[in-house]
């Protein structure tokens, strides 16, 4: 009995690893392994609450290809609807490729702005895996959430959201009480003449 259970299990495991679609499409020594594996579960989540393909490829270059064709390759094989993160080192070049029933879902600027560019690292020297890894993750994971959130639904494997009510208040009442400040110093400067 208990040798079938384990041919079940490594049957089931089997198959899973034969029929499991992978996110990270490519990844020459880009990604680190730990990455690689996050990305892979929480775009499974993804697809699986929403039917959206979240994809990521790491190259090292381009090898003399065209960064249009070389995308373009990938792009043909993905089934819509699909988001792909695509990124080369020597190139220094980030894109965010969605199909287009996915495009009116999320704003690529503002991800690419706000989520991937502050953790680029401003020295090349600086640009190992471990920075790869957290930008483009960082990237991934907003994506992840806002699909989620246009979808209406809720993911286990994303980090937890920073809440932007909390995070707009702060910042008025700390440009508050700096006008209250600044009309405080006039007012004495003011007296003093």
């Amino acid at each position: 009995m208990l040798s079938k259970l384990k041919i079940g299990i490594f049957s089931l495991f089997f198959l899973n690893c034969i029929f499991a679609q992978p996110y990270v499409l490519e990844n020459q020594h880009q990604l680190v392994e730990k990455t690689t594996g996050f990305i892979e579960i929480l775009s499974d989540e993804v697809y699986e609450k929403t039917g959206v393909r979240m994809y990521v490829v790491a190259l090292e270059g381009l090898n003399g290809v065209n960064l249009q064709e070389k995308e373009q390759a990938y792009l043909e094989k993905l089934k819509a609807p699909y988001v792909l993160l695509f990124f080369v080192k020597a190139e220094k070049k980030i894109d965010i490729l969605v199909s287009q029933d996915i495009e009116k879902v999320f704003d690529k600027k503002e991800v690419y702005w706000d989520y991937i560019v502050p953790l680029i690292p401003t020295s090349d020297k600086e640009l190992n895996s471990q920075r790869i890894s957290a930008f483009l993750l960082n990237g991934l994971v907003d994506i992840a959430d806002r699909i989620a959130e246009y979808y209406q639904v809720q993911l286990e494997h994303s980090f937890p959201k920073q809440n932007k009510g909390v995070q707009i208040a702060v910042r008025t009442a700390l440009y508050v009480m700096l006008f209250v400040l600044l009309i405080l110093f006039v007012f004495v400067y003011l007296r003093r003449k």
